[in-house]
């Protein structure tokens, strides 16, 4: 498609003093545009980072049968929880999303450590600190956050490989649901709702590695 505007663009420029046979050349190129737009635009809305928001977010609330996750079709969605009366007072952070982080220190929720909930969970205290961030802080990764949740084999190596410099993190990566967006945006914050969550060590930080 790209191609072909390009080569609309030169004739427009060549015969620009024939301005009706320009004004319809335009015309051919924004009907061009514009179905493209609207699809990324589509993509980008409800694909991507959305995913989540009914749970996450005061202003959203959807019926477990409607939420696009459960069998509307199975009898047990008629026992279950609605979402907003199980999070009802879960704290939240300033942007209204729900602070899982605190809702689990707080003891607000016991998850199971396993399917049959015998198994040993072992916590690892230690960040890493992403630094190609553009402008942007610098991001830092709890890994004391994530793995009183999630055993290791959960990211490693799948997701994430276990090395520094082996994971090309990109914001656009995220909101297309790869790295950090295979959770966050789905059961985890959103990434486009609360920036400072992520990005939270100033640049000017010393004794950074």
């Amino acid at each position: 498609m790209f191609a072909e505007l390009v080569l609309l663009i030169v004739i427009m420029l060549r015969i620009k003093r024939h301005k009706m046979l320009f004004l319809g050349l335009a015309g051919l190129i924004t009907g061009l545009l514009i179905p493209r737009i609207a699809y990324v635009q589509e993509k980008l809305e409800g694909d991507f980072w959305n995913k989540g928001e009914h749970f996450q977010l005061d202003s959203k609330v959807v019926p477990v049968y409607e939420d696009g996750i459960h069998d509307p079709s199975n009898d047990a969605v008629k026992v279950l929880q609605e979402p907003v009366e199980a999070m009802e007072n879960f704290p939240r952070d300033n942007s209204g999303v729900i602070d899982w982080v605190k809702v689990l220190d707080q003891g607000m929720i016991t998850p199971r450590k396993g399917l049959y909930g015998d198994e040993e969970m072992h916590a690892v205290d230690f960040d890493v600190i992403f630094k190609n961030t553009g402008s942007m802080p610098y991001v830092r990764y709890p890994h004391r956050q994530h793995t009183e949740w999630l055993t290791c084999k959960n990211c490693h190596p799948k997701i994430f490989l276990p090395q520094k410099g082996g994971n090309p993190v990109t914001m656009s990566g995220i909101m297309q649901g790869k790295f950090c967006g295979i959770c966050h945006g789905k059961v985890a914050f959103p990434p486009t709702k609360n920036c400072g969550r992520c990005h939270s060590v100033s640049r000017d930080t010393v004794g950074l590695r």
